[in-house]
């Protein structure tokens, strides 16, 4: 079976094998352990702020690219950043864990591939604290820990993660002496051509028990094909996005329509969701080789499906008291309209976001871009197929 590339608005999966504000009261109930409704806070169209709607065009600060260096080489693309508390930056690639410092100079590989003391075989997302790296080996699954320079220090084993069809896991966030991970279950196929619910469940590991707590699970949408003899594939539909948010927090999406939710892993509990009234977008029409196909099941090859609307919110960035949701919505001359909500889910200013066509996928893109402040981290890929990461300062 033959996968096709990543198309903007539906990533493919590996083929799987045979065998003013009003306030609006609705129940939401996401598993038994909540009986309680949540309150979604409505906004309007417009924000708040008297200048919304303005064109922000960052300023480039640095770039960094592979070209004269053999310290690393940017393969199938950076991708996971991530801003660390001194203002460096942690990506992943092919074999690589790779820091930069605030500058962009070159710090350090963490990779080494193994299964022995800080080794990994497959790598999963990273994340940085004040003290630490910390780096999710997705096979064996563990957390390993290393200093800044890169020395190790220890490693913390993730037991086996519960459900049947959970397959694939990251790292959020992290807390003293717990870590919150989401688990995301494998698509289960029930038709020839189907849309179905993928539960993503959170996850709370406590280093000193060594015990691994199913917490809130939230449902992505993905499409699947499936053939009489047992063989599929399928394409997601909607991402789970989740970012940390005021440090205990996730600010996160994972719906189509225009919906954001502040998570609190620790009393595992939605504390806000909120929206505003959104013009959706339609989506390009799919391309050629969308339409040939890029599932392979019984010699006949299946494409995605044709969508009515894009994801309304397509990628969450934060910052102190605000979430950024980037939209849907674009414009050739402005750019990418940004909404910017606070903590307490109000809508309180939007403005298009002018970059390169080459930065334009990655904002869109959940983990191809990172924001520490006032400086946004961006993979851009150059029309000869190579990268860099660019390192934009944003006034507002």
């Amino acid at each position: 079976m033959v996968m096709r590339k990543t198309f903007p608005q539906e990533r493919p999966r590996w083929p799987i094998l045979p065998a003013g504000i009003l306030f609006v009261w609705i129940g939401s109930f996401a598993g038994p352990d909540r009986a309680l409704a949540q309150t979604i806070v409505e906004n309007p169209a417009k924000p708040k702020a008297a200048n919304a709607g303005r064109v922000v065009v960052p300023e480039e600060v640095l770039t960094i690219s592979d070209e004269g260096t053999s310290d690393y080489y940017f393969k199938n693309g950076p991708r996971g950043l991530t801003a660390a508390p001194d203002g460096s930056l942690l990506c992943r690639d092919m074999d690589q864990i790779l820091r930069f410092d605030k500058d962009g100079k070159f710090g350090h590989n963490f990779f080494k591939k193994g299964q022995g003391p800080g080794e990994v075989t497959y790598v999963g997302a990273c994340l940085a604290t004040d003290k630490n790296i910390i780096v999710h080996s997705t096979y064996p699954n563990k957390l390993i820990f290393f200093d800044y320079s890169g020395r190790y220090e220890r490693v913390i084993p993730i037991p086996p993660l519960p459900g049947s069809r959970r397959a694939q896991a990251r790292i959020l966030l992290a807390q003293p002496g717990i870590f919150y991970l989401q688990a995301k279950d494998s698509p289960e196929f029930k038709a020839v051509a189907d849309f179905v619910d993928v539960p993503n469940c959170i996850l709370a590991l406590d280093e000193a028990t060594g015990e691994l707590t199913s917490l809130e699970t939230f449902s992505t949408k993905a499409y699947t094909l499936a053939s009489q003899g047992g063989g599929g594939g399928s394409y997601d539909i909607t991402d789970f996005i989740a970012v940390a948010f005021k440090v205990k927090l996730l600010a996160l999406a994972h719906t189509s329509e225009y919906l954001l939710k502040i998570f609190d892993p620790v009393g595992n509990k939605i504390i806000r969701e909120f929206r505003r009234t959104y013009k959706r977008v339609k989506p390009e029409p799919l391309t050629d080789e969308q339409k040939r196909g890029g599932v392979l099941i019984g010699n006949k090859p299946f494409g995605p499906p044709e969508q009515k609307y894009q994801n309304d919110v397509r990628n969450i960035l934060t910052r102190g008291d605000e979430i950024w949701a980037a939209t849907s919505t674009q414009d050739k001359v402005k750019g990418i309209l940004i909404d910017v909500f606070d903590g307490e889910g109000v809508y309180r200013d939007c403005f298009w976001l002018k970059l390169p066509e080459a930065a334009i996928k990655s904002i869109l893109s959940p983990g191809s871009c990172t924001l520490d402040g006032d400086f946004l981290w961006v993979v851009e890929r150059s029309e000869d197929e190579t990268f860099a990461i660019k390192k934009y300062r944003v006034g507002k």
